[in-house]
């Protein structure tokens, strides 16, 4: 039965036996508290009706409880960032703290007069000058996926171990038959996308096979990636393309039409993968093989290192924090051939 009065945190620590501080970290989603007791402490902030008083918490801490997000140029059709963005939103929520989007046209003068405590960006790339104005303006940034080189660097910034997982891919590829894989690269100059590309090539190398990398607009139309696909099946009538490896996750679906339409079929004499997956991969005929980038899960990450960000400030420590969320690939039906 809940109380007439407000409930408070100190409601919740009694309950539970722990302290208001180890509640309030909890709630908030900072410090440091395991997963089972931040359960619990939510079962029961929920049970006795606990609404916390953010407008007098973000007043006490001259703070305007809001996170602002940017999202690449030409992402918002992209399952991979709606899910990242579901996952800031949710955690954010859960800390009483609410998140705005900001246009990826934002011009670079007004980045020092937005409305936030801090700033998450996703995949920050060299060639965006947006990105240059936030990590050059005065609110902490936390980036998704560390700045490559020629970038100031941000005060947090989620990653994931993106070449072993490259790796990983390839080498089942390769068990499967492949010999001549080509990868279908798009045009961008972020940690992610560099990453993956240098250890495609470098995988490539230390087998002894030369690397055919595709270079295409980003993000880019059905006829391009057709042209593209074309070119790769029909070269080297004495050397064919076995494998195509599609980075962004709105082309892979395209390449599937295209080798179709070009008599190859995918999982028999053409084996294709996708390194970002997507839930309608597992679903396609033949399924594809992906790697599973946890999108929410990162975006969650993404939120917790902002609040620790903030929790952080005035403090004596300066080095940027880190951190690493794992990654998995999914082996599906379209690399079944060519053993």
């Amino acid at each position: 039965m809940r109380p007439d009065r407000a409930v408070t945190l100190q409601d919740i620590a009694d309950r539970l036996g722990v302290s208001r501080s180890t509640a309030s970290f909890a709630i908030t989603g900072r410090g440091r508290v395991s997963e089972e007791t931040r359960r619990r402490v939510h079962e029961v902030a929920q049970e006795l009706g606990y609404r916390p008083n953010t407008v007098a918490r973000h007043l006490k801490g001259s703070r305007t409880g809001m996170l602002a997000l940017r999202l690449p140029p030409d992402s918002t059709t992209m399952s991979y960032y709606m899910e990242a963005t579901f996952g800031i939103v949710e955690e954010a929520n859960r800390a009483g703290m609410t998140v705005v989007m900001l246009p990826t046209e934002q011009s670079a003068d007004r980045a020092d007069q937005l409305v936030a405590d801090a700033v998450i960006l996703l995949d920050p790339d060299l060639n965006d000058p947006g990105v240059h104005a936030l990590l050059a303006g005065r609110l902490p940034v936390v980036t998704g996926e560390p700045t490559p080189d020629g970038l100031p660097e941000p005060r947090a910034w989620v990653t994931s171990e993106h070449a072993p997982a490259v790796r990983a891919l390839m080498d089942h590829l390769l068990e499967r038959g492949m010999r001549r894989p080509a990868m279908l690269f798009p045009e961008l100059r972020g940690y992610w996308a560099l990453t993956v590309r240098d250890t495609f090539e470098d995988w490539c190398a230390d087998h002894g096979i030369r690397p055919r990398i595709t270079e295409l607009e980003h993000p880019a139309p059905p006829e391009v990636i057709h042209a593209a696909v074309s070119e790769l099946v029909a070269a080297d009538k004495e050397d064919p393309v076995d494998a195509i490896v599609t980075v962004s996750d709105g082309t892979v679906l395209s390449v599937v039409t295209s080798a179709q339409q070009l008599g190859r079929t995918v999982g028999e004499d053409l084996l294709v993968a996708a390194l970002v997956d997507t839930e309608v991969l597992s679903l396609t005929r033949p399924s594809i093989t992906a790697i599973d980038l946890h999108p929410r899960e990162f975006g969650r990450r993404c939120t917790l290192a902002a609040l620790a960000v903030l929790d952080s400030e005035g403090a004596a420590e300066t080095a940027p924090r880190h951190d690493v969320v794992p990654i998995t690939v999914h082996y599906r039906d379209s690399t079944r051939g060519h053993a």
